[in-house]
């Protein structure tokens, strides 16, 4: 009886430790979707800001302009946002890492996707 109740023990603790593995793999793959969003926005952000200063545009200017778009109360994509794909018509959601874009599932189309520009 004593071994029984030992055997049930290590049953229960290595379901637990399979279970907290399987949680940990969970977070990292969150973690490592989320910096790949971040290093996304970043490099967008850097373009940007290049191709601005080029331009000609001044930091004044892009500051002014950051803070009119806050004081519009703008706010990012919304998850689950999705284009029409121009090739087939099915909606095209942003699920990879590809800076502003999609790949329609049904026919294959890149579709892009900036900021702010959504489909109901």
């Amino acid at each position: 009886m004593h071994n029984n109740r030992y055997a049930n023990e290590v049953m229960r603790l290595v379901r637990e430790d399979a279970q907290i593995r399987r949680h940990d793999g969970i977070l990292s793959d969150k973690e490592r979707t989320i910096d790949n969003h971040r290093t996304k926005i970043e490099i967008t952000a850097r373009v940007l800001y290049e191709c601005l200063m080029e331009m000609g545009v001044t930091r004044e200017e892009i500051e002014r302009k950051m803070q009119e778009i806050e004081e519009r109360g703008w706010t990012v994509n919304p998850p689950g946002h999705y284009r029409i794909c121009p090739e087939c018509g099915k909606k095209v959601f942003d699920y990879t890492d590809a800076t502003f874009e999609g790949t329609c599932m049904y026919c294959g189309k890149r579709v892009y996707m900036y900021p702010g520009d959504i489909t109901e």
